[in-house]
């Protein structure tokens, strides 16, 4: 349902991290999950304790995708995937571990797509307050988060003056959105390839003054969908595509426009960071993206496997600082999402070398 691979469990004494690289690890996409929060908010004392957290249901990547804008400030909330019927024991344990402040937001736990009121309930009862955001159906989902994100302004302008369309059939080249929406806190809207839905367009019509930019290539969202977004934004409209999702993820980092000041704008060498994920493994790259909120801020960027693509591999070396004597910084960084099947040692290490400067 969540991944093509199973999880795998080295038996030797493997490297989990190196020098320059950090592996987030979890035999299940919920302990992944759990990972991933408690590295970025290790104690409730932290100054950036979240204010909410954001339940999202592990039935398709839409949810976690639509919900990303809300990660950002001054909202600072977590996504936390969980099982649609049932809360398991872990999650539950890590939203009161993380304890949300509920400060900024309408209630602690903000509720997104198909889940039971079953859990609901059960949150409620241990004395977190609750709030539904969102209805079931992704695409007006998209719309209710899109509306409850303007509720609460973007700290950052960037948020408030641009939306992204993305694919509502194809994840691969849709998530790396997701990362610039919880830096940013960018709405994000869902089409089809030839078909802009109701709903999206509606909200086109209401906010015609944002800037639109359209994630995907023309393979996935077609060049008359993004002919009738022309015809009804009067704002700046864009597509930052490409050939193969590799190519859409290291474009995006690329990208900038002056227009709603929008984009990663990553082009220089400089101690950048990314996330390193495999394009079929959507829950984990989603569960992430909330390194570009807060820590070191970073794009994601796709591996295949065991075989690093030669558009990342190129992208990288534009990158890399100059080595300086004695060393000392700019410095790379590059966190490894997932198990060892999922991305194998062997591409750890080349990432290890591909970044060290």
């Amino acid at each position: 349902m969540y991944s093509l691979f199973p999880c795998y469990k080295p038996t030797t004494n493997i490297v989990i991290d190196t020098a320059n690289t950090t592996r987030i690890l979890g035999e299940t996409p919920f302990k992944f999950n759990n990972y991933v929060t408690k590295l970025l908010y290790p104690t409730p004392k932290v100054g950036w304790r979240p204010n909410a957290v954001i339940l999202v249901p592990l039935t398709s990547y839409h949810y976690g995708l639509l919900a990303s804008p809300v990660i950002h400030f001054p909202i600072n909330a977590p996504l936390i995937f969980t099982n649609k019927d049932y809360l398991l024991q872990e999650n539950f344990d890590e939203i009161i571990r993380l304890s949300p402040t509920g400060k900024n937001v309408p209630a602690q736990v903000l509720i997104v797509g198909p889940i039971s009121t079953v859990i609901e309930v059960q949150l409620l009862n241990s004395g977190l307050s609750v709030t539904r955001i969102t209805g079931n159906d992704p695409i007006i989902a998209a719309t209710e988060a899109m509306e409850f994100r303007y509720s609460i302004p973007s700290a950052s302008m960037e948020g408030n003056k641009n939306l992204m369309i993305v694919s509502a059939e194809n994840f691969k080249e849709a998530i790396p959105a997701a990362y610039f929406s919880a830096h940013m806190g960018v709405p994000i809207l869902f089409t089809y390839k030839n078909k802009l839905p109701e709903a999206t367009k509606q909200k086109l019509i209401k906010y015609n003054d944002k800037n639109v930019f359209i994630i995907g290539s023309e393979l996935i969202i077609s060049n008359e969908v993004l002919n009738e977004i022309k015809d009804i934004v009067k704002g700046y409209v864009d597509r930052i595509d490409g050939n193969t999702p590799y190519d859409v993820a290291v474009n995006f980092s690329k990208y900038y426009s002056d227009e709603g000041m929008f984009g990663w704008n990553i082009n220089e060498k400089n101690g950048w960071a990314f996330c390193f994920g495999n394009p079929d493994n959507w829950v984990y790259n989603l569960s992430s993206c909330i390194f570009a909120h807060i820590g070191k801020h970073s794009p994601l960027l796709y591996v295949e496997g065991a075989k690093i693509p030669r558009v990342t591999n190129d992208y990288i070396l534009t990158l890399k600082p100059p080595q300086k004597e004695p060393p000392k910084p700019p410095f790379m960084h590059g966190y490894i999402l997932g198990n060892y099947y999922q991305i194998p040692e062997e591409m750890q290490f080349y990432i290890e070398q591909l970044i060290t400067v």
